[in-house]
């Protein structure tokens, strides 16, 4: 059995962002891929919706000059063919703060011919700017 792609998109996503070597990932991104991030684009712009290589690239490299990634798990994982999604929980620190953060995010990608075309991710946000802002963030009620 072959590995599958998205082994080899992991390992070369940690080492871009953690090495700052983006040879590995890419060698794997589709020359069109279509990238998004969901998330608070206000506090975080890399985040939102990308096109092509460079623009993922850069994202990724913008990304490496602000966090240190510790580790990454995979909490939940479902493999098709050409597909995965994933449940993943990272630990990372910010380089300016200092303090140490935990986020979850839900991934989505496509792979053809073992290159990634398309990955759709969701950041649990509320949690991730409770730790940024270093506070609980207090909604009003709702009736």
């Amino acid at each position: 059995m072959t590995e599958h792609s998205l082994w080899r998109f992991s390992r070369a996503f940690y080492r871009a962002l953690n090495e700052r070597q983006t040879d590995q990932l890419e060698s794997i991104l589709d020359d069109n891929i279509d990238w998004a991030i969901y998330g608070p684009i206000d506090m975080f712009a890399f985040l939102g919706a990308k096109h092509g290589k460079r623009a993922v690239i850069d994202v990724v490299r913008e990304i490496s000059s602000i966090v240190q990634l510790h580790r990454f798990d995979r909490e939940s994982l479902m493999l098709g063919e050409e597909s995965a999604a994933s449940l993943m929980r990272y630990s990372l620190t910010p380089l300016k703060s200092g303090n140490p953060i935990s986020m979850r995010i839900a991934l989505f990608a496509q792979f053809r011919a073992g290159k990634l075309t398309s990955l759709r991710a969701v950041v649990d946000t509320f949690d991730l700017v409770e730790q940024v802002l270093g506070r609980q963030i207090h909604l009003p009620q709702i009736a």
